[in-house]
């Protein structure tokens, strides 16, 4: 049994912080067109879920019935995250070095859970494939 200890998980339907970020980053975007389809993105980024914490934990259960894409951000040195399906058989690992986003595309139906290992703040959530 994994104890998390350090670990601050919760769930939100939504980020505000994340959307003022992704908000002042599309509006530096200086060339017109691109500037449009940052925020054309945001509109139709409808995310499902998400978990945040700091250091070691695991979220809860979250069930996929259709692909789903996977970001994961580590705000600090480093994150190495194991994608479990609800059996705890290893579906994938992931890692990022440093501060950074990263993706991965979850293609099969069925309940699954992330055990993450980081040495600062971190964050987990869901998309439909296409935002």
């Amino acid at each position: 049994m994994f104890v998390a200890l350090g670990a601050v998980l919760q769930s939100a339907p939504a980020h505000t912080d994340d959307m003022t970020d992704d908000l002042a980053r599309c509006a530096a975007i200086a060339q017109d067109a691109a500037r449009l389809a940052c925020f054309d993105r945001m509109a139709g980024a409808a995310v499902i879920e998400v978990f945040a914490g700091k250091g070691g934990g695991m979220t809860a259960l979250f069930t996929v019935e259709q692909p789903r894409l996977l970001h994961f951000e580590s705000n600090d040195v480093i994150m190495v995250a194991t994608l479990l399906r609800s059996d705890d058989s290893v579906a994938q690992n992931l890692h990022l070095g440093g501060r950074g986003t990263g993706r991965h595309l979850i293609t099969e139906p069925g309940a699954y859970r992330l055990q993450v290992n980081a040495s600062g703040a971190w964050r987990v959530w869901l998309t439909a494939p296409n935002d």
